[in-house]
């Protein structure tokens, strides 16, 4: 009698079929993502994932593809997924802690220390330095304000990974936030050898090149920078003050015009520097009117005080004043610099007292350390018939800085004044040395006010791309 019994294996079928079926899924996902069609890809991924819920792999690939969809919060809740999966993977926490970085920077609601704290874990569980993560490691303590930290973690990330152009870029940004712009020179130049040739890199370059007072450097540095894109106002400002710096008002004025038309009129810093060089081609009127009507649009604090200052130039005392006036009474204004120069245009048209308290109030507010506001408030102290008290004010500038002629020269004034001939011959004759020696102080013809420098341009973030399961 024969066995009627029929044996199967559904068993091996019933296992790979899914299995296979998962792996055509993940791979045409990303051969669609490669192609541009993303939003097949998308269904290609959650199909995957369909199929395994637990496949880490498809999970970042998703938040890959809802990334560039421009779906960052979608991408950042796939990628909490992969980790929660695979919670000691460098690659999926770098790209957890990127995305959470982003979604900071674009809602305010979402900044918090957690893109830090990710982007910590991601460097110490990577088995060897991994330079993606560590330079945006970098970016997120930059965008914390921790230079120091970010520029260790740069130079780590070169170390890891050389060829990272936009890594020198950063680089350069934190030593320029740490006062070296010297070593951000270098490193802007850096970025442009490894390839890194974008617009900021160049206005990066530029600035720090000013900072260093190199015009020609500045110069070509933003002449690259509006070449390569014509409507960036920040570089036409750039470049107006490398003009300036080299002496060339009317090339300067030409290029600060094209910031001011960058952004249709409205862009208080290009109109302060534009003033500033109407001023040093004796075209104040011009200067009065371009302000005046800066300010109607945009009322910035500093845009008063260079109001002022032409209308110092012009002998339009009362209403340089009044600009002048409305400028300390800002929280920019309201510093020693502010009262001082308040003191200066007050001195020429309003009782002595009025400017004696203006110059007062700039030596409080300096902790006392002021020698150009002590030697001003000497000369109206000489001028309201008080030279012993003149003399006071003129030593402490003597003291405060010791190569001060004018100074020397007002004190043994005052201490003729005072009768007190051998004292007084001895301050003339130490201010003639002074001035056959140094030179009177002599202020540069042009100046770039470091508040006035536009903010650095900080590279974007880098992911990575997920590898094969």
């Amino acid at each position: 009698m024969t066995d009627q019994k029929v044996t199967t294996t559904p068993e091996r079928a019933s296992v790979q079929a899914p299995e296979v079926e998962l792996q055509n899924c993940f791979y045409r996902g990303k051969h669609l993502w490669e192609r541009g069609d993303y939003e097949t890809a998308k269904a290609a991924f959650r199909q995957a994932i369909r199929l395994d819920a637990e496949h880490a792999p498809s999970y970042e690939w998703l938040g890959m593809v809802l990334r560039d969809l421009g779906e960052l919060r979608e991408a950042v809740r796939m990628w909490r997924t992969a980790a929660m999966l695979a919670p000691d993977h460098p690659r999926v926490l770098l790209n957890l802690g990127v995305g959470l970085f982003e979604l900071g920077r674009f809602f305010v609601a979402n900044r918090t220390d957690e893109p830090l704290q990710v982007l910590r874990r991601a460097v110490a569980c990577a088995p060897m330095p991994y330079g993606r993560a560590w330079f945006n490691l970098g970016n997120a303590l930059y965008a914390q304000g921790n230079y120091a930290g970010a520029h260790e973690a740069y130079q780590t990330a070169l170390a890891a990974e050389p060829a990272l152009g936009v890594a020198y870029r950063n680089l350069g940004n934190t030593a320029f936030r740490l006062q070296n712009p010297a070593a951000a020179l270098a490193a802007y130049r850096q970025a442009l050898d490894a390839g890194d040739t974008q617009v900021a890199v160049y206005h990066n370059l530029g600035l720090a090149a000013l900072r260093l007072g190199d015009a020609d450097a500045a110069e070509a540095a933003f002449r690259t920078a509006v070449t390569l894109r014509p409507t960036d106002g920040e570089s036409w400002l750039g470049l107006g003050n490398a003009l300036a710096l080299r002496g060339e008002f009317p090339a300067a004025q030409a290029a600060l015009t094209e910031a001011c038309a960058s952004r249709g009129g409205q862009y208080p810093e290009a109109a302060l520097d534009k003033a500033k060089v109407l001023l040093a081609m004796q075209q104040s009127e011009a200067a009065v009117e371009m302000l005046s009507r800066q300010l109607a649009v945009t009322p910035v604090p500093a845009l008063y005080r260079q109001l002022g200052r032409a209308y110092v130039k012009l002998g339009r005392l009362p209403e340089a004043v009044q600009a002048l006036r409305t400028f300390v009474a800002t929280p920019a204004g309201d510093t020693a610099q502010g009262y001082y120069e308040l003191g200066v245009a007050l001195a020429q048209c309003e009782p002595l007292h009025v400017a004696e308290q203006a110059f007062r109030t700039a030596i409080e507010k300096n902790g006392g350390v002021y020698p150009e506001a002590w030697h001003r408030l000497g000369r109206l102290l000489m001028r309201q018939n008080k030279p012993a008290l003149a003399v006071e004010t003129f030593w402490r500038a003597i003291e405060q800085h010791p190569g001060f002629a004018e100074a020397l020269k007002d004190l043994g004034q005052a201490l003729y004044r005072l009768s007190d001939l051998h004292a007084a011959d001895m301050a003339l004759n130490a201010a003639l040395r002074v001035e056959r020696t140094t030179g009177q102080h002599r202020q540069t013809l042009w100046e770039v006010e470091p508040e006035r420098w536009s903010g650095l341009r900080q590279a974007a973030c880098l992911y990575d791309l997920p590898s094969d399961p």
